[in-house]
């Protein structure tokens, strides 16, 4: 069987593994110069690392880390311990730590008892509220998604203070957006497996490049197993045949046409609703794909003259817009910077900054920084780097989740992957991993029932 597929980021690259270890013919097209999608990194002119995103990497990622270790690259990641670090002009560094010792999940809510930044009523109150999510199970948290995550906590009697110190910011971290515009179904569903997995909140960041630790070790793979990764190759169109309700090609922007007897969608949301057919609308499947739409994203990195947060782990904040940041010079030790902070800021919510002029974004995010770690006053900035993504992750809003489509399309031989489409987790790696195993799975299922070819549906129908 040859599968086409669309898009060299986590749910391509790990459908085109899965496929190519079970005998498949494999071409892999992307658009841009280097695999990994949301997950990518490249190097400057300076041979500096530029990455896409802090990619942050949980022990709840069980189908990522078993992909990984299946394919001799588990020792990818250097593990932080389960400790979420806010920093804020008013408390300073204040953690929120997993007690080990502790069964879950009393050893969260432990940690939620030692933070700083809340009163004890605010504890208790947090406490008290979150018993039905934590207890409960993913069938009580699927039923929230028709409300704000905000409008969920309030609701619940966990008052302000916890939602502005805490839960804002796990919702921009999550998803990008504030806890007021994102569904509960996302915050409640990453509070259910840290509630009841043990080793679900430890935290980790790839030791270095995850193009140089990830995806050039798969594409090594793929290609000596006779597959093809195409960098460079922009899918623009889908050639559909409307009479046998079949995908005959994907159409390149140079206008040439790659066949398979199977194609795969692994692209982002946004880019496959650009490509869809007139004729493939139709189908409420694919019009429903309308309802999901990107969030806006900045990745800034500012390289220093000297040690600035001097903290070995991630660091979240409230009340601004560096929801999640990290000295990577720190954290990944293949970007050692001889004692110098290279810190890299997840700048989110970030629709009104995204359009900022360079200049005026780093002013914005260097005062908010220096007022979080005045030690950045006396520091000087060496070099910036930008990356905008104006379409990342899907929104999470509230009453979307239900037009998730499922990754087998009404069409018998083109299938989706990618973290939006349907399957238990939030949209991240993790959720591009289980949404790519599934993809294959579905492919698995309709060349068994015989309905996926020309030839086996007429050797079915006989």
């Amino acid at each position: 069987m040859r599968v086409i597929i669309a898009g060299a980021g986590p749910a391509g690259m790990v459908a085109a593994r899965n496929l190519i270890d079970r005998g498949h013919e494999v071409i892999v097209l992307e658009k841009r110069d280097v695999p990994g999608g949301k997950v990518s990194a490249w190097q400057d002119a300076d041979g500096d690392w530029i990455e896409s995103g802090l990619h942050v990497f949980f022990g709840a990622y069980h189908h990522l880390l078993g992909f990984l270790d299946r394919y001799g690259l588990g020792d990818t990641f250097n593990w932080k311990p389960a400790e979420m670090i806010f920093a804020s002009e008013r408390h300073g560094l204040a953690g929120i730590s997993f007690v080990p010792w502790l069964p879950t999940p009393l050893n969260g809510l432990a940690g939620v008892a030692k933070f700083k930044p809340l009163t004890l009523g605010d504890k208790v109150r947090m406490g008290l509220g979150l018993i039905r999510p934590i207890f409960g199970d993913q069938s009580y948290v699927d039923q929230q998604d028709n409300e704000s995550y905000a409008s969920w906590h309030l609701r619940h009697g966990m008052g302000q203070r916890s939602l502005d110190e805490v839960m804002h910011t796990m919702a921009l971290a999550l998803n990008f957006q504030r806890a007021d515009k994102v569904s509960a179904k996302l915050a409640l569903t990453a509070m259910l497996h840290f509630a009841h997995e043990k080793n679900a909140p430890k935290m980790a960041l790839v030791k270095g490049s995850p193009d140089t630790n990830i995806w050039r070790p798969l594409i090594a793979q793929i290609e000596q197993m006779g597959g093809r990764v195409e960098l460079g190759r922009k899918v623009s169109s889908i050639d559909y045949d409307a009479e046998t309700k079949r995908v005959m090609g994907f159409v390149l922007d140079d206008g040439s046409t790659i066949t398979g007897d199977v194609y795969i969608s692994a692209m982002p949301v946004h880019n496959l609703r650009k490509i869809i057919p007139d004729r493939l609308r139709e189908y409420d499947y694919f019009a429903n794909l309308k309802h999901l739409k990107g969030s806006p994203v900045i990745t800034l990195q500012l390289f220093f003259d000297r040690r600035i947060a001097g903290v070995d782990n991630l660091l979240f904040s409230a009340g601004t817009h560096l929801s999640v940041y990290a000295d990577m010079a720190m954290v990944a030790p293949e970007y050692h910077n001889g004692g110098k902070s290279i810190m890299q800021f997840v700048v989110a919510p970030a629709e009104d900054l995204i359009k900022l002029p360079d200049d005026e974004l780093v002013q914005f995010v260097m005062e908010e920084f220096r007022r979080l770690h005045p030690i950045a006053r006396e520091a000087k900035l060496l070099k910036h780097t930008i990356v905008r993504i104006p379409n990342s992750v899907y929104q999470a809003l509230p009453g979307v989740d239900k037009y998730r489509p499922d990754q087998a399309t009404p069409v018998s031989n083109f299938f989706l992957a990618g973290d939006y489409t349907r399957q238990h987790f939030l949209a991240s790696i993790e959720g591009a991993t289980i949404s790519a195993e599934q993809c294959v799975e579905r492919i698995m299922t309709a060349i068994n029932n015989g309905t996926l070819t020309p030839e086996q549906e007429a050797i079915a129908a006989d």
